[in-house]
C-alpha cells in the first residue's frame, strides 16, 4: 500500500514523544507529505474552560492553553531542525486524546504515536483504555515508536511478518515501501506452530508463502534486498526477536486468526510491549477497501 495524506503525529509530554516526533518527521520528509502534528488537551474533571458562552477563559485556563501550544512549538522545531523544507500543520485541540486522534487520523497517511519499551503505549493503552479504537480501526497505518536502542546500525533492516493473509499483504506492500525509503534490506518472517515442523512438506510450505507472498514487490522494487526466514513458536514473541535489531517491524492489523495470527487483538498488545524498534500495524483490509 502506498501512503498518502499527512503524517499525523500525537505530540504528548512524555519522555517518548520526541522519538514520535523524530520518526513522523522523516517519514513525511522522504514521503513528501506535510506533517501534522496534534496534542489533545484534556482539560481538569471539573474544570470546563470557560464559564458559559460569550465569557473569556479564565485566568488558569488560559495558561493552561499557553502550556500546550508551547508543547506544539517546541515540536514544530524539533522537526523542522531535521527536515527544514517539511510543512508543518499544528493543532491543539481540547478532548480525549483517544476521540482526538482517532478523528485526525480519518484525513491521514499515516498515525505515529509515542511508545514506552516493555510498558504499553503511554497512558494511551493503559489498562482500561480503549486502545481497539486505533489500532486495527483506522484506515491508515499506526506507528509505535519507542526510546531508540543504542548502537542500532544505519542500514539495520525492515522486518515484516507474513502469513498469507489479505492483512499480510498489505503489511509486506507498506515493508517494501518503507525499506526503499529509507535504503535499507527486507527480512520477510513466516511464524510457524513448533508442530509443524514436524511435518516433511514444513519448509517447502512455508518458502511458498513467502515467494507468493514477496513476489510483486521484489519486482516493484528491484533495489530492496529480501532474506526470508522461517520460525516457529509464538509469533509474538518470534516477531519481536527476529525485530530485535531492526529499523521497525511491520505487521497486519488481523492474520489468519488463532495461533497464526500475527496481530489479532492480544498479540497487538504483547508485540507493542516487547519490541524494541518502532512497531507499523497496517490498516485492516476492510478499512482500506482491499480484498
Amino acid at each position: 500500500m502506498r501512503v498518502s495524506g499527512p503524517v499525523l503525529v500525537d505530540v504528548t509530554r512524555t519522555a517518548v514523544s520526541p522519538h514520535a516526533v523524530a520518526w513522523a518527521a522523516d517519514e513525511a520528509a522522504w514521503r513528501g507529505l506535510p506533517l501534522h502534528l496534534v496534542h489533545a488537551q484534556e482539560w481538569p474533571t471539573g474544570k470546563p474552560p470557560h464559564g458559559g458562552p460569550g465569557q473569556e477563559l479564565p485566568h488558569w485556563a488560559t495558561h493552561f492553553r499557553a502550556g500546550g501550544e508551547a508543547l506544539l512549538q517546541r515540536a514544530m522545531e524539533a522537526a523542522l531542525m531535521r527536515h527544514r523544507e517539511l510543512e508543518l500543520v499544528p493543532s491543539l485541540v481540547a478532548g480525549r486524546r483517544v476521540h482526538v486522534l482517532r478523528e485526525a487520523a480519518e484525513s491521514a497517511g499515516m498515525l505515529v504515536l509515542g511508545a514506552r519499551r516493555y510498558t504499553g503505549v503511554d497512558t494511551l493503552f493503559a489498562p482500561g483504555d480503549k486502545s481497539d479504537a486505533l489500532i486495527g480501526h483506522l484506515a491508515c497505518p499506526v506507528v509505535l515508536v519507542p526510546e531508540p536502542a543504542a548502537g542500532l546500525p544505519a542500514d539495520a533492516p525492515v522486518v515484516v511478518g507474513v502469513d498469507g493473509s489479505p492483512a499480510s499483504d498489505l503489511a509486506v506492500a507498506l515493508a517494501f515501501e518503507e525499506a526503499a525509503l529509507a535504503g535499507t534490506g527486507l527480512v520477510a518472517v513466516d511464524v510457524r506452530r513448533p508442530r509443524d515442523a514436524e511435518l516433511p512438506e514444513f519448509l517447502d510450505e512455508s518458502r511458498l508463502v513467502l515467494s507468493e507472498a514477496l513476489a510483486g514487490h521484489c519486482a516493484q522494487y528491484p533495489e530492496v534486498q529480501v532474506r526470508h526466514e522461517v520460525l516457529t513458536g509464538d509469533p509474538a514473541g518470534m516477531l519481536a526477536s527476529a525485530a530485535r535489531r531492526a529499523r521497525c517491524l511491520v505487521v497486519g492489523a488481523r492474520g489468519r486468526g488463532g495461533f497464526r495470527g500475527m496481530l489479532a487483538g492480544s498479540t497487538s498488545r504483547t508485540l507493542a510491549h516487547r519490541t524494541d524498534c518502532p512497531l507499523i500495524v497496517a490498516p485492516p483490509p476492510q478499512a482500506t477497501g482491499h480484498r
